[in-house]
Order: C-alpha cells, then sequence, then structure tokens
C-alpha cells in the first residue's frame, strides 16, 4: 500500500523536473503531497500557478499543496519524493497583519488554493475568508450539488493553518457580496482573482463610506483549465460538479439480497428532468428491468378499486365518477396544493410499491430499476440499495413543461413548486445524473454511473 504523504522539495536546478517529480508522486503516494521551496528557488505567483495547474494534471487525485515555510508539524510520517532535501528556511517578515479574501470554495480545488496560497504568504495573524452561501451560489452551474457551506468552512480553515504555518484561519458564510471585508476593521489588504477585482473595487468603495481604511487588492491569475460543456476556461469547482455526475456521492445502502435477485436501485426525478428517457436508455442499452411506477400507479386507478373508493372518501364524491377518478378534477385539487398532493401520493404509494417488488420477485434481471417521481417523498430511497436522481435547472424544466404539455409558464410553475427541490433529491441520492445538455452528454453519464455499478455488485 502506497504512503498516505510525501514531500517534494523544490530548488533552483530541479524545479525544471517538475512534471517528471509530481508523476513520480503520483504513482508513490495515496492521499497528499507537501512541496516546498529551499532557500535558492524564490516563490513567485508564476511559479505557485505552475506547480499547481501541473499537479491538477499530472496528479489530480492527489492533495496537492505548496507549504510557506516547513512540513506541518502535525506530519510526521512521510516519504521524500526525488532527491532533494529540506534545507533550513528563515521566516520571511510577511507584509501584512490580516488579510481577508472570499469565494464558493466548493470541492477545494487548485484554482482555490492559488488564492488560498497568495494569503497564506501575505499575512503573518490572520486569514479571514468569506465563505458564499445561500442566494449568492443560487446562479452558479449545478449549485444544488455544492456542499455545505459547514464543510466548504471546514475545509478552508484546514487547508490554511495546513500550509501558513504561523497564520490563523477564520471562515464565515456569506450572503452578500461583502461580508466580513466591510465589517472588520483593521483589515489590510484583499486577495482576488482577476475575475473578480471589480468585487474589491466595491469593497473598498464600500469601506470609504463607512470611515474606513481602504485594502490593499492583492490579485492572483486563475488556472487555465478547460470544459466544453459548461464553457470554462479556468479550473473551476462548476466543472468539478459536473465531472461527479455519474459518480458515486455516497456510501450505498447496505440492503441484504437473496443469492441470483436482482440488485435494486431507484430512478426518482422532478417534472421533465429527463428521468423517463434515462430510465428507457437504462432498459434498452443497459438491459436493465426498468419498472416505471408513474405507469404503475394508473393501474391502482381501475374501476371499482379500492383506491378509487379512498380517493372519494379523502377528496369527495365529485372525483370518482362511476366507479372512476376524474383526473382533472382530482388534479385541480392537488396540483395547486403540496398539502393535497401529500395526501393523494400516501394513498397511492403503498399499493404502488407493492406492485412494484412483485415485479421485482419475478424479474431475472441482475438490476431492476424503481423509476418514480416521487421516490424520495415516499421515503423508498431508504429501503433500496441506492437512489439515482435526475436533475435539470428549475427554470429549464418549466420551459420543457411548457413546451411539452402545452401549458401557460403559471401552469407549469404551479406543478413544479408542489415538488421538493433539487437540493433535497439530492441530498438524499447516491449518484446524481442532469440531462441538461445534449443527449450523447446525458448517455457518458449514465455509462459512467452503470460502469461504476457492475463494478459495485
Amino acid at each position: 500500500m502506497n504512503p498516505k504523504y510525501g514531500l517534494l522539495v523544490l530548488n533552483s536546478k530541479n524545479v525544471q523536473k517538475l512534471k517528471q517529480l509530481l508523476t513520480s508522486a503520483a504513482s508513490s503516494l495515496s492521499s497528499r503531497l507537501y512541496i516546498r521551496l529551499n532557500p535558492d528557488q524564490p516563490r513567485g505567483d508564476e511559479l505557485v500557478s505552475k506547480i499547481y495547474l501541473n499537479s491538477a494534471n499530472v496528479c489530480p487525485k492527489l492533495d496537492v499543496r505548496l507549504v510557506i515555510t516547513d512540513v506541518p508539524r502535525t506530519v510526521n510520517d512521510y516519504v521524500l519524493i526525488g532527491e532533494e532535501k529540506p534545507e533550513n528556511v528563515e521566516n520571511s517578515l510577511k507584509k501584512y497583519k490580516k488579510v481577508v479574501l472570499g469565494g464558493t470554495f466548493d470541492r477545494m480545488h487548485n484554482g482555490h488554493k492559488v488564492l488560498l496560497n497568495k494569503a497564506a504568504e501575505l499575512a503573518s495573524e490572520n486569514i479571514v475568508v468569506g465563505v458564499t452561501d445561500r442566494k449568492m451560489i443560487i446562479n452558479k452551474k449545478l449549485w444544488e450539488m455544492i456542499e455545505p457551506v459547514e464543510v466548504r468552512m471546514k475545509n478552508v480553515v484546514e487547508f490554511v493553518e495546513d500550509i501558513s504555518g504561523e497564520a490563523k484561519c477564520s471562515a464565515e458564510p456569506i450572503e452578500d457580496p461583502f461580508g466580513p471585508s466591510t465589517r472588520i476593521q483593521d483589515l489590510e489588504a484583499i486577495v482576488v482573482s482577476r475575475e473578480t477585482i471589480k468585487g474589491a473595487d466595491a469593497v473598498n468603495k464600500k469601506r470609504s463610506e463607512q470611515g474606513m481604511s481602504q485594502l490593499d487588492v492583492i490579485v492572483v491569475e486563475l488556472i487555465e483549465g478547460a470544459d466544453e460543456i459548461l464553457n470554462e476556461t479556468k479550473i473551476s469547482s462548476s466543472s468539478k460538479r459536473r465531472e461527479q455526475l455519474g459518480t458515486l456521492l455516497r456510501p450505498v445502502n447496505q440492503v441484504p439480497r437473496e443469492e441470483g435477485r436482482p440488485y435494486i436501485i431507484g430512478l426518482a426525478g422532478g417534472i421533465a428532468s429527463g428521468k423517463s428517457h434515462i430510465g428507457k436508455y437504462l432498459k434498452e442499452k443497459h438491459g436493465f428491468e426498468v419498472i416505471d411506477c408513474d405507469k404503475l400507479a394508473h393501474t391502482c386507478y381501475e374501476k371499482g378499486s379500492v383506491l378509487n373508493q379512498k380517493i372519494a372518501e379523502h377528496f369527495g364524491k365529485d372525483t370518482v365518477v362511476d366507479g372512476v377518478v376524474d383526473r382533472k378534477r382530482l388534479g385541480q385539487i392537488v396540483f395547486s396544493d403540496r398539502s393535497k398532493l401529500r395526501e393523494l401520493s400516501e394513498l397511492v404509494w403503498p399499493e404502488t410499491k407493492a406492485k412494484a417488488m412483485e415485479i421485482v420477485e419475478k424479474s431475472s434481471a441482475k438490476v431492476c430499476v424503481i423509476e418514480a417521481a416521487a421516490l424520495i417523498e415516499a421515503g423508498w430511497h431508504k429501503t433500496l440499495a441506492e437512489t439515482w436522481t435526475v436533475m435539470v435547472p428549475v427554470e429549464e424544466a418549466i420551459r420543457r413543461v411548457v413546451e411539452r404539455d402545452h401549458l401557460t409558464e403559471k401552469e407549469a410553475k404551479d406543478r413544479q413548486s408542489v415538488q421538493i427541490s433539487n437540493s433535497e433529491r439530492i441530498a438524499a441520492s447516491n449518484v446524481v445524473l442532469c440531462s441538461l445538455w445534449k443527449y450523447e452528454e446525458t448517455r457518458a453519464q449514465v455509462d459512467k454511473a452503470v460502469e461504476e455499478l457492475t463494478k459495485r455488485i
């Protein structure tokens, strides 16, 4: 088993072999690589960016950290990468006592590390980080997949204090563009990317209005990247989130399964999410048995059924005519009231699930897919081995419903509003898929998910 930690010492001689040394680290380590510069190798913004850019390309699975002085004292057991050994480094006098910066910091990547490294280089006492949350993140691509703000803050503090040596880091959630930058009087500098320099100007303007000192603006160039799907040209959290579509985001449920019986997964998704297309693809391309519970539920409404009697009793006799449900009348009641829809669902779900499990019991397929729009609302995900969720942004779902069902935008919004949010589905799911882009991209996500699933079972 490869050692967890490694140290790479760079000096003026071996810095030209950076890619080669990173390649060696990628094959030698399992977790983290610390990089330290010896005294004869000056630290500059260009070198820092080069180190993190090459790390992203050569050893993307390693957590690479360029330390300010020495390897953290908490790390005692590490291997040396390359032949150079660390020389004594005198602590340099830092330019500021307190520095501030902000960002989303979702899925800590090497672009974030460049910004945080710069702050750690400059601050001798405190690095204050505002971590965007709530209304500040909803315009991000795939924002529903963003890590909880508590996780992001913890990761920022741990990284900064790990590399800084002496400066302490504090992080707080922010819901506006300013956060601590216009509240803390004795800040001295703000670290920003080239793309967010206007934000720094706005901070200084507000500080001036409040009679506070102006902050020096330290601009850091972001690391180049490429994501043709999202049209991104920088390493970004959005790309990291997209890369995780079709991958296992959290452990599966340990559900007992008899030998030879199907492995059961749930397939959930809101209105017009593309769930049915993915279900069809799983059946036709991968040979899974797909049980469409939305269609199966209709069989529970057969004339004179027990369910129809319960609906009449619960929602009024005018919802059932001659033993048959008046779907238009029932729809008017439930689609504009989330509580009424829940009441109907709680009548339908038990019977639908029972019928679905009867099909599973008779199936000879290796994998059975329980496809249901309200699978998570019904709590079925708790009893299945794993749940896959299909999502698109709310605006796209509404656009599709208007086009597909010939509804007004208000009617589409009403139907969408009674469902749980994408964030709630994702929080209860093991795998997330997004059908926002071309069919080829969606199918690639599904193929990736199936490939990983096959290895698990």
